[in-house]
C-alpha cells in the first residue's frame, strides 16, 4: 500500500486554534471528510507520533473503507520519524489490530522507514505471536537491511512455526546465496514435511538461478 501525495494537497486548510478543537472534529462522526482530513493534519503537527497512533487504534478498530483515507492522511502527514520506545510500542499494538488496513499501514510505514527501524523489527521477530513474526519477516524481506541475510538465517534455525519458517525461507531464496543451501538442506531433513520440502526446494532453485 502506497500513500498518494496527490490526495493530500495543502489547499484551503482550516485553521484550528487548539489541538482539542482539531481532535473534536476528527472524532465527530458527523463532520465532513475535508474537515476531518484537515483535523488529522493539524493533530500530527502538534502531537507526538505515539499519541496519534494510539488515537488511530482507538478510532479505527473495524475495517471500514470510508476510514482508509484518514489512516493514509495520518501516516502521510508525519513530519518526523518515530524514535522513542513509545512510538514503536504504539505501532506494535497496531500490528495486532483487527483492522487489516491499519495493520498494513504500519507495515508500509516501517518499510519506508528503513534502517532505523531495524531494532524494532528484531523485537518483532522474537514475539510470541507467530503472525507478528511473519509481519516482521515480510518487513525484513522488503526493506533489505545490510545484514538481512544473517537475520533470516538466525530466524530459520530457531523458528518452530512452519508458516513463519517458510516465509523466511522464501525470502532467503530471494536474497541469499549458495552458502545458504546447506542450511536449507539441513532444515529440510530435520522437518521431514512435504510443505517444507517443497518450499525449500523452490528456494534453492532460486538461489541457483533455476527460476
Amino acid at each position: 500500500m502506497a500513500f498518494k501525495k496527490s490526495n493530500f494537497k495543502e489547499e484551503d486548510i482550516r485553521k484550528f486554534d487548539t489541538f482539542l478543537e482539531a481532535q473534536k472534529v476528527f472524532e465527530d462522526s458527523n463532520a465532513n471528510a475535508n474537515e476531518k482530513l484537515e483535523a488529522i493534519r493539524y493533530i500530527t503537527e502538534h502531537k507526538e507520533i505515539y499519541y496519534v497512533l494510539e488515537m488511530l487504534s482507538k478510532l479505527f478498530k473495524e475495517n471500514r473503507t470510508e476510514d482508509n483515507k484518514y489512516i493514509d492522511a495520518a501516516f502521510f502527514s508525519f513530519k518526523v520519524k518515530p524514535k522513542r520506545d513509545k512510538d514503536f510500542e504504539a505501532m506494535f499494538k497496531m500490528l495486532k489490530s483487527d483492522n487489516a488496513y491499519l495493520r498494513n499501514a504500519v507495515i508500509s510505514f516501517l518499510q519506508d522507514y528503513g534502517q532505523e527501524a531495524k531494532e524494532f523489527v528484531k523485537k518483532l521477530m522474537e514475539n510470541e505471536d507467530k503472525d507478528i513474526r511473519i509481519f516482521a519477516i515480510n518487513i525484513l524481506g522488503d526493506v533489505r537491511y545490510e545484514d538481512s541475510i544473517n537475520m533470516l538465517r538466525h530466524f530459520i534455525v530457531k523458528e518452530e512455526d512452519i508458516n513463519a519458517l517458510m516465509t523466511a525461507v522464501d525470502y532467503l531464496g530471494e536474497i541469499g546465496n549458495k552458502d545458504d543451501i546447506p542450511l536449507m538442506e539441513a532444515i529440510k531433513k530435520e522437518r521431514s514435511d512435504e510443505y517444507v520440502s517443497f518450499g525449500i526446494d523452490m528456494a534453492i532453485k532460486r538461489i541457483k538461478g533455476g527460476i
